[in-house]
């Protein structure tokens, strides 16, 4: 395959050549992970790296085409911060080369973007993709198993900010409703964490002699670019492809239907255990911190609109697209963030807490005080680890899964 790569630098700072050697091993590492799955002659990789002036990137993030990818990162980051997403994103990118662009239902095949119309199986075009760009890297040595796990790990903790009841087939093909738009990013998280259990049972039932890419390789030998399948028969044709009618009660269960994934249970079967630790009692806006952005137009904190509300949070009627101005009149600042912190350290369970914030109502932006009595809430944190002593059989399944081989 003839790899190109073109790089727009507005300062000069970065070149082609910076960022040739990280990427041909990721795309060597990619081709030897998905063998005859990839057949592409020619594949471009185009990274616009945004400047400092005109024009203001909003975004950034990666689009696949359908043999090349444009990816847009800001030139601030560090070359070694760059690499590493180009390892991540890029590879994500490349992995839609085979789902869905080799894989997919006739909703993607005949795609009416003037009236569009979803197929159910976001699962597997996004989270298997996300999927795939985390296992090809512990398969072919790009990071170690505590990396792997690490990420897994990350994707629980963040899954939990979504809906876990809502079936996954009901929200992909309902993504564009408002009612369903907000738990998208899930297909990343818990998408991803649905091709893994997969992964798992169909090594668990073949003896360790298929996976979720061989499931996913002999699907598109059965179908290809040229020939969708039907969206509602797709678990046929996994059963077909596999030889497994317990697939379908996986997918009954866990992917249309709406029991949350068991993560424990199946990483227990490789030899995975989980560890819970709660956190002191804390006051805070969301149930978790570290998903505070932090708004210098406004000098406000916002909050990515998957974030679980606080329980003080909910009580005062505070909504996720609020921007946090003001607590008990301290305001906020880039030189006071942490002073701003310590202070909500301080508050006490029943506290009477005045919040102010700016709310969007229509065309207009409203600073408006929310007033309550303070709530402390705990978090549980969950870390997994490979445990001690696996039995030979969890180790066996350990060493299938996270190698590749039979």
């Amino acid at each position: 395959m003839d790899l190109v790569l073109g790089v727009y630098s507005p300062t000069g700072k970065y070149k082609a050549a910076d960022f040739k050697e990280n990427l041909e091993k990721m795309v060597v590492a990619q081709k030897k992970f998905l063998g005859d799955m990839n057949t592409n002659k020619k594949y471009a990789i185009m990274l616009y790296l945004s400047g400092m002036g005109e024009p203001q990137i909003k975004g950034f993030g990666a689009l696949e085409h359908h043999e090349s990818t444009s990816v847009v990162l800001p030139e601030m980051m560090p070359k070694d911060a760059i690499d590493k997403t180009i390892t991540d994103v890029v590879s994500h990118e490349f992995f839609h080369t085979v789902n869905p662009l080799k894989t997919h239902s006739e909703e993607i095949h005949y795609f009416d973007y003037a009236d569009p119309k979803m197929s159910q199986h976001l699962w597997m075009y996004e989270g298997g993709t996300e999927y795939f760009a985390n296992l090809f890297q512990i398969q072919e040595g790009l990071i170690t198993k505590d990396e792997f796990l690490q990420r897994m790990s990350e994707k629980i903790a963040n899954s939990k900010n979504y809906n876990d009841t809502m079936p996954f087939t009901v929200m992909s093909k309902n993504v564009l409703k408002d009612e369903y738009k907000d738990q998208y990013r899930n297909v990343y998280e818990k998408g991803a964490l649905l091709a893994m259990c997969l992964d798992i049972e169909l090594r668990k039932l073949s003896n360790g002699e298929m996976g979720y890419r061989d499931m996913i390789r002999k699907l598109s030998q059965r179908f290809g670019e040229n020939k969708p399948f039907k969206d509602d028969k797709l678990i046929d044709e996994l059963v077909a492809v596999t030889g497994y009618p317990q697939v379908r009660d996986f997918y009954n269960k866990y992917i249309a239907g709406d029991q949350p994934t068991p993560y424990t249970q199946y990483l227990s079967m490789v030899g995975v255990e989980a560890n819970k630790q709660e956190t002191p009692p804390i006051f805070w806006f969301v149930k978790d911190p570290q998903q505070t952005g932090y708004d210098d137009k406004d000098n406000a904190f916002i909050f990515d609109e998957s974030s679980a509300l606080s329980p003080f949070s909910k009580s005062i009627g505070f909504k996720i697209t609020d921007k946090v101005v003001a607590l008990d009149g301290k305001t906020i600042s880039i030189q006071n963030i942490q002073a701003f912190v310590e202070y909500a350290k301080t508050i006490k369970e029943g506290q009477n807490v005045t919040l102010t914030v700016l709310r969007k109502n229509g065309d207009k932006t409203e600073k408006i005080d929310l007033k309550g009595k303070a709530i402390l809430d705990k978090m549980t944190v969950e870390t997994l680890q490979f445990k001690s002593n696996p039995t030979p059989a969890e180790q066996k399944l350990q060493n299938q899964w996270l190698t590749g081989k039979k």
